[in-house]
């Protein structure tokens, strides 16, 4: 038995040696052992039939390479016994080698095969021995289990090529084998350079650089069609429109991207919300961002930058904006409002018109604040009337000496006309002069009476 053993370890470290001197080519080496049993042909027993399985074990060899082809070399034991012939046994030991030829490409994990080779039997009978040439012919397959663990089936048929030492007596037997093993993975097929090995890349032909999973395929973390490891904007929101590079578009410019973009055709330069719109905050018609007076007041008719326009809609001069009275009709002439002018001063020869709202303070020649207003409006109209001479006329109620309210309505007067002048209507248009009370248009007993007496009158001269 120890010598059986010996022999055994020895052919496996002669396997191992000639595996390890085969050039390193894109291939892979194998060892492992055999157990299973032979049916040994009974002739020599004149039994002509495989009538027993005996056990047989041992070690093999190979080495792959390519898709389909291998070399291999096994060394089997087996002690085969007659049952019919008085307990006849003897030792048969077999080195045999040959080539390999798988059904199946290598990306599969289990492998079809068929076997040819040839070999040396030995047959110890104890007390002599017996030693014959051999071919073999069988079918087989192969599993891969993980990287490195391999397993197989064989099935195989041998007979010997020569008749030595035996009397002519053939010898065929019959081997049906398991066998367990190590390959050294070689160097396995990676089409796609991916760092998968084809046989187990569910996607073979993934383009080179990208960031592959387990199986091989490629990944695309932010959903944009570009594979990681070429996508150069590899968080790129998703729905985002992106170019070959996986970067998002943004065909318009304003900050949000195509395909997150509701408004894609957004002018240059507007200003939008977070779905790209573009916002018009005072509803002019001209974007935010564009817009150039972006607080215009609502129904103010605009320009192209969104500031208004001065439109003069009745043609009176004066533009619509600061027009208090936008329907005057066409050729009447307008204060600075747009109000039509008192005709009764301005067209009629020698009319007067009290100036209502200017007043004094008591018993003094100065002008109230809210008197300015209304004597604004008599500069405009002056000036819109340049022929027209005017005589400031100061009246005064009856309370007091008349000859105070003589001097004090002139005083008042002369304030007026001081106003208007400042204002740029030219002296010579314009006197002042003093009634007092000698003109009341009102009864002087009442106090509403007294107010309507003090007053400023304007008359046309000429």
């Amino acid at each position: 038995m120890r010598v059986k053993v010996l022999k055994v370890c020895a052919v496996l470290i002669s396997i191992v040696a000639v595996i390890s001197a085969v050039p390193a080519v894109a291939g892979e080496g194998e060892v492992g052992v055999l157990l299973g049993g032979t049916f040994f042909d009974g002739d020599l027993t004149g039994e002509s039939k495989f009538n027993h399985i005996n056990e047989t074990y041992g070690v093999r060899g190979a080495y792959l390479w390519g898709d389909r082809f291998g070399w291999f070399a096994d060394y089997t034991m087996t002690n085969v016994e007659f049952a019919h012939s008085g307990g006849f046994s003897f030792d048969l030991n077999e080195l045999r080698t040959g080539m390999e030829f798988f059904i199946h490409p290598a990306e599969r994990r289990y492998r079809t095969f068929v076997a040819a080779g040839v070999g040396l039997m030995d047959m110890d009978f104890g007390f002599d021995s017996v030693d014959r040439t051999l071919a073999s012919l069988g079918i087989g397959g192969r599993w891969e289990i993980g990287d490195h663990g391999r397993a197989r089936w064989e099935i195989r048929a041998e007979q010997s090529l020569d008749d030595d030492g035996l009397g002519g007596v053939d010898l065929t037997n019959i081997q049906a084998l398991f066998g367990l093993g190590w390959g050294s993975g070689g160097d396995p097929a990676d089409t796609d350079g991916d760092g998968v090995r084809d046989r187990k890349d569910n996607c073979p032909d993934t383009p080179r650089g990208a960031t592959v999973d387990e199986n091989g395929c490629p990944k695309d973390s932010d959903g944009d069609g570009v594979m990681d490891g070429i996508d150069k904007c590899p968080d790129t929101p998703d729905g985002a429109m992106v170019d070959a590079k996986g970067c998002p578009v943004d065909g318009d410019g304003d900050g949000v991207f195509d395909g997150l973009d509701k408004c894609p055709d957004t002018p240059r330069g507007a200003t939008v919300d977070a779905k790209g719109c573009p916002k018009d905050s005072d509803g002019d018609g001209v974007l935010d961002g564009i817009d150039k007076c972006p607080d215009t007041p609502k129904g103010v008719k605009v320009d192209a930058k969104g500031c208004r326009v001065d439109v003069d809609s009745d043609g009176d001069g004066v533009v619509d904006r600061l027009d208090k009275c936008p329907n005057t009709p066409k050729g009447v002439k307008v204060d600075a409002t747009g109000c039509p002018l008192a005709k009764k001063l301005f067209e009629e020869e020698k009319a007067s018109l009290v100036l209502e709202g200017v007043n004094f303070e008591t018993n003094s020649a100065v002008l109230t604040a809210g008197s300015t207003s209304v004597l604004n409006k008599v500069v405009a109209s002056l000036k819109a009337w340049p022929d027209v001479r005017v005589e400031v006329a100061g009246h005064t109620d009856s309370v007091g000496r008349a000859a105070y309210n003589k001097t004090l309505s002139e005083k008042r007067a002369e304030s007026v006309r001081a106003f208007l002048a400042t204002a740029g209507i030219g002296g010579s248009r314009l006197e002042a002069k003093g009634y007092g009370e000698e003109m009341p248009i009102a009864d002087n007993s009442t106090d509403r009476g007294k107010a309507a007496n003090r007053r400023v009158e304007l008359k046309k001269l000429n």
